[in-house]
């Protein structure tokens, strides 16, 4: 089987609690390089993960014919730019979420991939975590009976210090702020859940309370295709012990209202099918990454598109236009 080697762009969190010892640990997987703007941080990235090199220039890596693949794990308002220039270079792209800072990026990098014949993925790991796996058979089985309703709830705490290096999610730079980090990936994941997509969105973002650029509360409301309604409620501004946070799915005949990410059963509220148990893996991030590079070692496609995770940057894009345009803003 083939060989696949990467380039990490971007030596960020995520990569220190995930996604670096995933690709590590994946079989089909070598870490060849990494970027970051520091040179000294992207060296001392490449000595902990193993990487013969590093680059402070991001030509160069994408230039380097040892990468086949890159993981861009950057701050969002850069992900379209290094992503399209990835693709352009020859280069597969797994891009962290959410995918882009709006639509049109998102479509132009969809393009890019296309026009170059690279696969674009977006880094909703959630997808493949065992306990969606088991959520999503539950709901195609007809144990809901007809979903009617959902709500994603991410409601917290959280005002960085200027100083500190996650202070752009609030500085404008992330497209929102609960909705469009922890959210993101509800709304991801409840397309999939219910193998729907949105249409339609209207929704408010406000500041009532902390002293930065991004909205500290914010509640969409949207259609999916299958006629469902979706409340999401998202807050940065309420201080309790750890965050609310859950998606709910009502339908006719039965409703899941457990949390994807929690260790509760899988339980059908109004229904007799017994709970089920599921073991979440040690690195979230696995899977998908071993997804990935799988289908390139194989040849194949990965299990979800660039186009797959676009919705759930439409939907956040939507609620912010919503906000301006003071209307209901169609999903196309």
């Amino acid at each position: 089987m083939k060989r696949v080697g990467w380039g990490i762009i971007g030596c960020s969190d995520i990569v220190q609690r995930r996604a670096g010892e995933a690709l590590r640990s994946q079989p089909q997987s070598d870490i060849i390089a990494f970027h970051s703007r520091s040179l000294d941080r992207a060296r001392a990235f490449a000595e902990r993960y193993g990487a013969p090199t590093a680059y402070d220039d991001l030509d160069h890596l994408l230039a380097d014919d040892r990468i086949d693949a890159v993981y861009v794990a950057t701050e969002v308002d850069r992900h379209a730019e290094q992503a399209i220039a990835a693709a352009r270079a020859g280069k597969h792209v797994l891009v962290e979420k959410p995918m882009a800072l709006d639509v049109a990026q998102c479509r132009a990098m969809i393009a890019a991939a296309e026009e170059s014949g690279v696969h674009l993925a977006v880094a909703y790991y959630a997808r493949f975590l065992p306990k969606p796996q088991v959520m999503r058979s539950v709901i195609a089985a007809g144990r809901l009976g007809r979903i009617v309703r959902a709500v994603i709830r991410v409601i917290g705490y959280y005002n960085p210090d200027p100083s500190d290096p996650k202070h752009w999610r609030v500085s404008g730079r992330g497209g929102g702020n609960m909705l469009a980090d922890v959210g993101s990936h509800r709304l991801d994941l409840l397309a999939y859940l219910m193998d729907s997509r949105p249409t339609a969105v209207c929704g408010f973002a406000d500041h009532l309370s902390l002293p930065y650029q991004a909205a500290d509360t914010e509640t969409a409301l949207v259609r999916f295709d299958n006629g469902a309604h979706v409340t999401v409620l998202a807050n940065a501004n309420v201080p309790h012990p750890g965050r609310l946070s859950s998606v709910e799915i009502y339908g006719t005949e039965g409703s899941l209202l457990t949390d994807p990410w929690s260790d509760e059963p899988v339980t059908v509220v109004g229904s007799d099918m017994a709970p089920v148990v599921v073991e979440s893996p040690a690195n979230a991030h696995f899977p998908m990454m071993d997804d990935f590079a799988r289908s390139l070692a194989e040849g194949r496609a990965p299990r979800f598109s660039g186009q797959d995770g676009l919705w759930a940057t439409a939907v956040i894009t939507g609620t912010y236009e919503s906000q301006r345009a003071g209307r209901v803003v169609e999903v196309g």
